[in-house]
This record gives structure tokens, sequence and C-alpha cells, in this order.
């Protein structure tokens, strides 16, 4: 159920725009649940976003100066807090950008360091379907695919650390 939103220089053509939206659904659900499902597609949604040139500055400039020749993007995932560890997160980092990069068609020369992807956490209770909040378990339920046990056992040890510590230090859900 991944959200993604893609933002390029360049506008990308719809060819390369269809195909990157089904590698990055297709990548992110992998990660998150093991396999893309019919529901996890049907919440998962990929935007793009043509910024022209005079939008971007680079180096504090609107003009090419910084940028160089290169290929210019940025991949945001949004997800909720927990459906990934840190090796997943960096897996998603490392095939997002990938996968943008390859769809605006860096060349061989360009060194990518235009071409970025960050990972947005949403904490649980801030995240809702049709107007209901959703835990991380109902969200897993509901999308199907092959979650692991240990995946499943390092989500709820990261919830009931927060939780402990919450109630520690008295801090309000």
């Amino acid at each position: 159920m991944p959200f993604v939103q893609v933002f390029t220089r360049e506008e990308l053509s719809d060819a390369a725009r269809s195909k990157l939206a089904e590698t990055l659904l297709v990548t992110m659900m992998n990660l998150e649940i093991g396999h893309p499902t019919d529901h996890a597609r049907a919440i998962g949604w990929v935007w793009f976003h043509t910024l022209p040139g005079t939008s971007w500055s680079v180096g504090g400039r609107f003009d090419d100066t910084y940028v160089k020749g290169r290929k210019m993007g940025l991949a945001r995932i949004i997800a909720p807090e927990g459906i990934l560890n840190s090796e997943l997160k960096s897996k998603a980092l490392a095939e997002v950008t990938r996968n943008l990069r390859d769809a605006m068609g860096a060349e061989d020369d360009d060194d990518t360091s235009g071409v970025f992807a960050i990972y947005e956490e949403i904490p649980a209770g801030h995240w809702a379907n049709g107007g209901k909040i959703l835990r991380l378990s109902e969200l897993l339920n509901e999308m199907g695919g092959d979650v692991s046990k240990e995946r499943q056992r390092e989500m709820k040890a990261l919830f009931d650390g927060q939780a402990a510590l919450r109630e520690h230090f008295g801090i309000p859900e």
C-alpha cells in the first residue's frame, strides 16, 4: 500500500510514468508484504509532479550552474511507521532511487547526485482510510501478503516498546 510522490525537473513520457508507477508499486509491495496483492494495489498510489527548471533552486540558484546536465528527481515514499525495518528501508531507498534514475533516462556519465529518495514514516494513529484510523496490524491484514512471523515480532516489539516508554514517562498517546 505504498504511497510514492515523484518529482522531476523534466516531464516523463506517459510510457515512462506507467512503467515507473508499476515498478515502484511492485518494489514497495514486495518489501512491505512479500508480494503484490489486489487490495494493496487498490490503495497503492503514485503521484507524478513535474516542476520546470525555473521551480528548482540548486545551490541557491535557479539557473543550471549547479545542475550541470544532471537529471533531477525526488521520490518521496510515505509509509506507516514500522511497516519496514532499517534493512528494508535501505533496500526501498536504493531500489526506488535506481528505478527513478532509469525512468528519467540518466546517461552513464550522469553521477545521479541529483536523484534522491526519502522515506517518511507516519506515526501510528496519524493515518486513516475511509474515516477510520487504522493500526498497522489492521492495514497488513487488509492488504494480505506474507509478512513473516519475524517481521510481525519486530513490529510488535517496536509498538510495545513505544507504549512502555509512554507509560513510564507519562506521555499521552
